[in-house]
């Protein structure tokens, strides 16, 4: 090896970095191609050091798209990815005791049940806090209250058996709008399965909306139990106010 001196400079970071010597690789004598030479430590101008940090910063940057593609499909689509944050929420005085509980939300610990008329935020205060839980890697089922048996029972037995499992052992289960729709014996006896295995299993992290007070819940599903279960799993909380949809229809011009 002879003596030799050359310097490069990485185009990003300005670092100086001298040739290397790659020793040689002999093959029936001859120094194999690449070896027994002198080369640039850099890679097309760019220094092992930025090589790494540009692919650990691809490699974030498409874990954080798809974590976005999975969080829009599990809120439902754009428009509940782009407007039920926290921020966007309009806080009043009859909405502010269950703003301040579902962005305290903890779901290691806590149930919430939200209740009011149409149109009063009580789904996107309850998507705000799923997608929080969902941005801390939980995980986070998301239904439509009225199509849980529909989802269910779409199913042959064995996935059926998994759909109920993953219900109940979710992180967070949000229940959507339950007393619309549809009441059968069989959705109610699967609500009760859910609800139950998760009392069972002692885990939290339940979110319901609904129309009705407990009280009206029970009359509405002629069933006590899931009311009586509901009450005693979540803190529940009533949400007064205005129609924002309808205020929103009004002062457009």
């Amino acid at each position: 090896m002879s003596a030799f001196l050359k310097i490069d400079t990485c185009s990003i970071c300005h670092r100086s970095l001298p040739w290397e010597w790659v020793p040689a690789v002999l093959l029936n004598g001859k120094a194999m191609a690449g070896t027994g030479v002198w080369c640039s430590q850099l890679a097309t101008g760019i220094c092992p050091a930025c090589v790494a940090a540009a692919e650990t910063k691809r490699q974030e940057e498409k874990q954080d798209a798809e974590r976005r593609r999975e969080l829009i499909e599990l809120l439902g689509g754009q428009k509940p990815y782009r407007d039920f944050t926290f921020e966007l929420y309009q806080v009043t005085q009859g909405n502010r005791l269950a703003y301040e509980r579902c962005k305290q939300f903890d779901p290691a610990s806590q149930n919430i049940y939200l209740w009011g008329p149409s149109g009063v935020g009580k789904t996107h205060l309850s998507y705000a806090a799923a997608r929080r839980c969902f941005d801390e890697t939980l995980s986070v089922a998301i239904v439509q209250a009225g199509q849980l048996s529909r989802q269910v029972r779409m199913q042959g037995p064995e996935q059926e058996q998994a759909a109920i499992d993953g219900f109940a052992e979710a992180d967070v289960l949000m229940l959507d709008d339950l007393g619309l729709g549809a009441h059968t014996a069989y959705s109610r006896q699967l609500l009760r399965e859910i609800l139950d295995a998760r009392d069972c299993a002692d885990r939290a992290g339940l979110i319901v909306t609904s129309p009705y007070s407990l009280d009206d819940l029970a009359a509405t599903l002629n069933d006590d139990a899931i009311a009586s279960r509901l009450a005693g799993l979540c803190r529940v909380t009533e949400i007064r106010g205005p129609d924002f949809r309808l205020t929103i229809r009004k002062e457009a011009p």
